[in-house]
């Protein structure tokens, strides 16, 4: 089972995962609507690092329910 498939699989199945990964969407679009201001003013700086938390933390707990997930598959054979 490929990435790709597995994440597929875990948007259908597991609300954290899937919760995860639509706020990773959103924070990213955020983020490309940010940048694309000519001017930056600090208090927008600020917001672009916590989305960049954010994100972070949304990324890695994404990793570990995918790290998880692929532990279940290969100890019920399903790999």
């Amino acid at each position: 089972m490929n990435e790709d498939m597995i994440i597929s699989e875990l948007r259908n199945s597991d609300v954290e995962f899937n919760k995860c990964f639509n706020e990773h969407i959103k924070l990213e679009q955020d983020l490309e609507a940010l940048y694309s201001l000519k001017i930056v003013p600090p208090e927008v700086e600020a917001n672009i690092k916590q989305i960049k938390l954010t994100k972070l933390k949304n990324k890695d707990l994404m990793d570990q329910i995918i790290i998880k997930y692929k532990k279940t598959i290969t100890t019920n054979g399903n790999a």
